[in-house]
Order: C-alpha cells, then structure tokens, then sequence
C-alpha cells in the first residue's frame, strides 16, 4: 500500500481500498446526495419566483426598463394614428370621431403583436441577478427564473397598456371594454413570448442559435403565419355546385350557426376553403385579441364583426350550401380562439421542458465531472 493511501481498521495491506466517489461523497450520508447537489423541483420553482421578484424590484428603479416598457403603447397607439392618417381616413373618411375610435381600435390590436417581440428579447436576455451576491453565471436556473421575470415586467407593460388605451377610448367617446381586452391578451402573450425565448436560451449556450430559433419562432406566429395564409388563398379555392339558402340562424357577430339548404342547385361557385389554412392564423397576437375581446354575445365596440368575420373564415361558411349540405345548431365546429390558444400553450410549454431538460443534462455532466 502507498503512503498516501488509506487505510481502515480490520482490513490488512493486501485488501484493495475503494476510495468514495461521486455526488455526495463528502456530506456523511449513506449515498449519493440528489444529483450533485441539485435542488428538487419545488425549491426551484421557489428560488426562481423569488429571483424574479428581486429582478422585478431592480428594474423598477431602472430607467431603462420604464422606456421600454412605455415604448411599446405608446409608440404603437403613435403608429395608429400614422396609419390611419396616411392609409385609410383618405379612403373612407370616417370623420374624426369616427378616425378616434378606428385609431384606438388598431392600437388595441396591434399592442399584443407588438409586445410578444419585447417578451421575446425579455426571455432571451433573462433576469439580471437571482439573489444578492449570486450573478446569473454563477449558478444554472433553467428557464424558470427568466420566464416568472417576463411575466412579472409583463404585468407592468399591461397595466400601461390599460392606462394609454383608455384614455384613448375616453377621447373617441366609447367604453373601455376594448382597452381591457387589450390589456388581457398582453399579459398572455408576455407569458406565451417569454416561455419561447427563454425556453430557447436555456437550451443552448450559443447565443446565435438562440437568438435564430427564438425570434424564428415569434416571427412566424406574428407576422410568417398572416403572410403565408394570403398566399395560400389561391390554392384553397374550388369551384363547386351550390344552392340557396334558407331558414338562416346567426350567432354572435353574425356568424351562420344554422341554415338549410335547396335540394335544386343553382349553379357553379368559386368557394374558398379558408378552413383548411385558417388555423395558421389562430396563434396570431392579433388575431387572438380579434377573438378575444368580444364578450361572445355579439356586442363589442368593434371586434364583434371581426370575429364573426374570423369564425365563418375558419368554418370555411363564407359560401353556405355547398353540393346542398345544411349545417345544424349542433354542428361540430372548433371556435378559432381554441386553437390559438392550444398552439400557443404548446409552444410554450414546448420551450419551457426543453430548456429544463437541457439545464438538468448540463447539471448532470457537471456532476460527472467533479
């Protein structure tokens, strides 16, 4: 036996020594110690709730989080206005009353859009610190810490967003239900935005990778899923026999519920099959506040017409009795809100286990390694 090998009581210099190795082996247990150290889920989740409470304390004492978090209002109600002036009031005229409330309308919609990119980049940078003295780099939080962060700054973007659209609904004379919905749909997509991009960052150490796969993803569902829709249209449009209608029930919005149909075709028609790629769409910002912010009695300031206008695009309704097929009042359909709202959860739960089990086979290597 060398000198500096130990040995124990009983044994004699011919039996082999096994030194204890692996985690746990210096904390006096009977076996390995929980992975190397690693906390258990619960103590986890608690730890990064915490860090986002401190980062969100942090950052309210920031300049810079306050701009950026005012930015997104402030600078898409301006870009409202922009449009409006520059593209529609020369074609409808609706009057300024009228240019008020379309200008409030178009900001609403487009908020949520604009904040999942901000919730993006929030994800992908993460949160600061994770306690006093403990930097980022020094331990490996997964994507809890960075995504409860989100959702924490989230809530103060959409408590501005409340603020700037109802005094915007105040000057077009109308009520602030738009303004709630608007409010509503931007913690959500906080939430959905932020589980995508840092889901993404902790997957992957590259930072490239991650910034091409997060932004990928959120430039798809806001802006690749609108465009692809439009040019598909084409390719979804047949022509079929039809007939007339009759015996018309509309729901909320104006949507055909129920209808009945001649047994006489009346002729040939180009019928568009929106339902077959309007599921693209249901995960837009904008059109999930579309969906949203009617109540689903047919009553919004607006959104009401578009969402039926949404609906009977996803029905694939907008030429009733094809081949003099009737539709009933319990007639299967999958409401576009749904769907969006599915995909989304998917996605971001999607993001959210793949960069748990990312952390975890990292903290698993640094385990092997000591």
């Amino acid at each position: 036996m060398a000198e500096n090998e130990r040995r124990e009581p009983g044994r004699s210099t011919e039996d082999p020594v096994y030194e204890p190795l692996g985690p746990g082996w210096n904390r006096g247990g009977d076996g390995p110690d929980d992975d190397a150290g690693r906390a258990s889920g619960p103590s986890v989740l608690r730890g990064a709730l915490r860090a986002a409470a401190e980062d969100w304390l942090m950052s309210g004492g920031s300049v810079r989080f306050w701009l950026a978090a005012a930015a997104v209002p402030v600078a898409t109600s301006v870009a409202a206005w922009v449009l409006l002036a520059a593209v529609l009031v020369p074609q409808t005229d609706p009057g300024l009353a009228g240019g008020r409330f379309w200008a409030y309308l178009l900001a609403a919609a487009f908020i949520p859009a604009a904040s999942s990119l901000l919730a993006v980049h929030w994800g992908i940078t993460g949160i600061r610190r994770l306690g006093p003295g403990q930097p980022l780099a020094a331990v490996d939080p997964g994507p809890w810490a960075s995504f409860f962060g989100v959702v924490a700054r989230g809530a103060v973007v959409a408590a501005l967003t409340l603020v700037i659209l109802l005094g915007q609904a105040w000057i077009a004379g109308v009520s602030g239900e738009v303004a709630a919905a608007s409010a509503g749909v931007v913690a959500l997509e906080f939430a959905v935005f932020g589980a995508i991009g840092a889901g993404a960052s902790a997957m992957s150490r590259r930072r490239l990778w991650v910034a091409i796969v997060a932004w990928g993803v959120a430039g798809v569902l806001v802006v690749v899923n609108v465009v692809a829709v439009v040019a598909l249209l084409p390719a979804v449009r047949a022509d079929e026999p039809v007939s007339a209608v009759f015996n018309i029930v509309r729901g909320p919005g104006g949507t055909l519920e129920a209808y009945e149909c001649s047994p006489l075709l009346s002729g040939v028609a180009e019928v568009p099959h929106t339902e077959r790629i309007m599921w693209m769409v249901a995960p837009n910002p904008v059109v999930m506040f579309l969906m949203l912010a009617d109540d689903g009695r047919g009553n919004g300031e607006g959104p009401g017409w578009m969402r039926g206008a949404l609906q009977e695009a996803a029905d694939g309704l907008q030429v009733p009795c094809v081949n003099a097929e009737p539709r009933a009042r319990d007639a299967a359909r999958m409401p576009l809100e749904v769907i969006g709202l599915g995909i989304q959860a998917g996605l971001a739960g999607a993001f959210l286990a793949g960069g748990q089990l990312a952390t975890r086979r990292r903290q698993a290597q640094q385990g092997e390694s000591v």
